[in-house]
């Protein structure tokens, strides 16, 4: 999907961090765009900011919703459409990380990652569908990660859920096929973003060390990466080189994978026990 000018364009999660970049870049392509995001306040402050650097003539809105409950994110998703009018492109970005140790974490987290990081998306997705199939052409995105790919230490709450989203873009690819709906799929890196300070401070130092092997990448980084993976028509969108080797190293050779990621975790226990 290579012309984004004049575009409608929705972001989850869309108030701060990558999916503000991702934001701004769909800005840049001379999209109106549309936030959703749970915090009224950095939501305010977003659209204030990405509102300062649109093109004559397009806007940015934010609404406030959770992706969790369905049916907010369904009126937002419907005032969004009536304003639009219509909507092209949906950016599945809202997500959270609960990380620690499985036999630690209560079952409660797992719960509420799931109802974010997977369903909202459903939601979303079930949402916007009716008015993107109104398009000649328009686009779905799905913000996965490295770890949907591979199941990292400390991230059982999190993996599963961004493995999901993988499949479940893989799905709708293929039931949508010839219907104009572009689908795609960005797996970034440990992105720098307030999340991960926040998460670097409570997850298990094993988990550090796997996700230190790979360089953390600025989010404005990430998402100019995904721009062009985008208007490209990818579906799968990875942004490093740590990233992709990842990527084939475990569609080819996961026992290999494995071992890597199990001295790792090893060396790191050692340092911790010291």
């Amino acid at each position: 999907m290579r012309d984004l000018d004049g575009k409608n364009v929705v972001v989850t999660g869309g108030s701060y961090g990558l999916g503000k970049e991702l934001a701004r870049s769909f800005v840049q392509e001379g999209a109106n765009v549309y936030l959703i995001a749970r915090d009224p306040v950095k939501l305010d402050a977003a659209v204030q900011e990405l509102t300062s650097q649109v093109q004559r003539g397009r806007r940015v809105k934010g609404f406030a919703a959770d992706v969790s409950d369905r049916e907010a994110i369904f009126r937002a998703i419907e005032a969004i459409a009536l304003e639009g009018p219509g909507i092209d492109v949906l950016v599945n970005n809202a997500g959270i990380v609960i990380p620690g140790y499985f036999e630690k974490i209560p079952i409660e987290a797992f719960e509420t990652v799931v109802r974010t990081n997977y369903l909202g998306a459903v939601n979303s997705t079930k949402a916007a569908l009716p008015y993107l199939l109104k398009r000649q052409r328009s686009a779905i995105t799905f913000t996965s990660s490295l770890a949907g790919h591979k199941g990292i230490f400390g991230y059982s709450t999190y993996s599963p859920t961004k493995a999901a989203l993988i499949s479940l873009a893989e799905v709708i690819r293929v039931e949508t096929r010839g219907k104009g709906v572009q689908v795609s799929v960005l797996c970034p890196p440990d992105t720098d973003t307030p999340g991960l300070k926040s998460e670097k401070k409570v997850r298990p130092p094993e988990t550090s060390a796997v996700s230190g092997s790979a360089r953390e990448m600025p989010a404005a980084e990430v998402a100019a990466c995904f721009m062009r993976g985008f208007k490209a028509g990818k579906f799968m969108v990875i942004c490093d080189f740590m990233g992709r080797l990842l990527y084939r190293m475990n569609g080819l050779a996961p026992r290999l994978v494995d071992f890597y990621m199990d001295a790792t975790v090893a060396l790191a226990r050692r340092k911790k026990g010291s």
